[in-house]
């Protein structure tokens, strides 16, 4: 046996446990990414943990490959690195640490949102556990349009999971016109739905209130969006209270699929000036004073429109109702055009005018 492949040094054997206990689970979530296809950053990405696996796992018999190992560790860093530098601000959309609005955490920069989307609805649609025409390319669409418009973006999804969301430390995306983040006149508090605090959700709400001159606050509760839960709602009410101690005029409540849920409970008790429902109301909710916007796909089965017929219904001349015929639960993206032309128009009536141009 040549002298290289003899098994020594502890060094060497850290490299093969990492691999195994760190390097191969992370090698599973790059495989799902993959099968976007992914963004640059994300194939290279996962080419770093390649090697450094094989590396790792090969290094307790040959030197070389703890070497090779070191060097798809450097590849993994560099675009760590480079997430960490480039999503931190983009031009609308920044994430801060709610509901002090403190700096972002790290971790809401390092995952690029869109190759997990996709890669995972692909998933769940291969398995059944999705069933939603044009939805992948609707992802694909939304993410392409928001890079454009913002480059590399935050996104607490992964944060979700693992650093949890308090009503004392969560995660939140914020979206101003123009980039200004001192919106004194209407600020928008958008509620994410089931699986977390979507970025791309967020933002695609905010293309239809930044036009309007209205700032958009996504924060972040469990990656169940339970709103209606003494967390979820705590949330709520501390950024509701903090828009209004900074001379804040208008604050307009909205949410989407579980996060509509949830906001129709509890509207009828929070100080808004306006609620917006897309695709989800409850059975349970209590009619509110407010003006109300309620967004509904007629071939939605996961929150079938009947709720939503039935709280327009409630609500009579305060609520105006629109069921888009052929679209289903994710009409926020299959059916963008749409949703952000009625977001907009009765945004600009609650607003009294549209303030500058389209994004």
């Amino acid at each position: 046996m040549a002298k290289d492949a003899e098994p020594r040094g502890l060094g060497r054997w850290l490299w093969f446990l990492l691999s195994i206990l760190v390097g191969l689970p992370l090698l599973m979530v790059c495989g799902l990414a993959l099968i976007g296809p992914p963004t640059p950053e994300t194939a290279i990405f996962s080419l770093g943990v390649l090697v450094t696996v094989v590396g790792g796992l090969v290094a307790p018999w040959r030197a070389s490959a703890a070497w090779a190992a070191r060097a798809g560790l450097l590849i993994v860093l560099g675009v760590v690195g480079y997430r960490l530098s480039s999503a931190g601000s983009s031009a609308t959309l920044r994430t801060y640490t709610g509901p002090a609005m403190s700096a972002g955490r790290w971790l809401d920069r390092v995952v690029p949102e869109r190759d997990v989307a996709i890669g995972g609805s692909r998933l769940l649609i291969a398995t059944g556990e999705l069933d939603e025409p044009g939805l992948i390319e609707a992802l694909q669409d939304g993410y392409a349009r928001m890079r454009r418009a913002e480059g590399p973006v935050p996104s607490s999804v992964l944060g979700t999971f693992v650093l949890g969301q308090t009503p004392e430390d969560h995660t939140v995306h914020r979206a101003s016109p123009g980039g200004r983040f001192d919106a004194r006149d209407g600020v928008l508090i958008f509620l994410h739905g089931y699986m977390g605090n979507v970025t791309l959700q967020c933002w695609q709400v905010a293309q239809a209130a930044l036009p309007v001159g209205v700032e958009v606050v996504c924060p972040s509760t469990d990656w169940r969006g339970a709103w209606e839960e003494p967390a979820g709602r705590a949330i709520v009410e501390a950024h509701i209270a903090r828009l209004r101690a900074a001379g804040v005029h208008r604050v307009y409540l909205a949410g989407l699929s579980a996060g509509a849920i949830g906001a129709s409970r509890i509207a009828h008790e929070l100080s808004i000036d306006g609620l917006v429902l897309i695709s989800g109301a409850s059975w349970q909710a209590s009619p509110t004073r407010v003006p109300t916007l309620i967004v509904q796909g007629a071939r939605d089965t996961m929150t079938p429109p009947e709720p939503a017929r039935r709280y327009a219904e409630r609500l009579g001349r305060r609520a105006r109702y629109v069921e888009l015929e052929d679209a289903s639960h994710w009409l926020l993206l299959t059916h963008h055009e749409a949703l952000t032309s009625e977001l907009r128009a009765w945004l600009t009536d609650r607003e009294g005018g549209l303030r500058g141009g389209a994004p």
